[in-house]
């Protein structure tokens, strides 16, 4: 029986530079932090309490569309998130609004410090 996926890759292009984004704007964990090689680093961050952990990978082995996320994020208030993060100089690229694929979805879309596209959700109680 399945339980859990261990991690997600995304790509960066500086590990450092996303491991601030992650860390310091979106509140994720470093769950490890180790040498991988001469010039890159086994990164994998987490959301506090969380088991399903994010890896940074490089560009060559993971890749995303422009206009495709590559991560979802799952908040509380999808508002008071948008704008928390916004404070912080994260540019918003849609929303915060109400999605049109389901009416008790609130979502914004925003780009990470390697400019992945990220969503950002939240749904109410139906």
């Amino acid at each position: 029986m399945l339980t859990r996926i261990n991690f997600v890759q995304i790509p960066v292009k500086d590990q450092q530079r996303a491991l601030e984004f992650y860390r310091d704007v979106m509140g994720m964990g470093v769950d490890t932090d180790a040498a991988y090689g001469p010039d890159f680093r086994w990164i994998f961050m987490a959301i506090p309490g969380a088991r399903t952990k994010l890896q940074f990978a490089r560009p060559t082995e993971v890749s995303f569309g422009k206009d495709v996320p590559a991560l979802t994020l799952i908040c509380d208030d999808v508002d008071a998130e948008t704008a928390r993060i916004a404070a912080l100089g994260v540019k918003i690229t849609d929303g915060p609004a109400t999605a049109p694929w389901e009416s008790v979805v609130r979502y914004a879309m925003f780009r990470d410090s390697e400019d992945n596209l990220i969503l950002l959700q939240s749904t109410s109680v139906r």
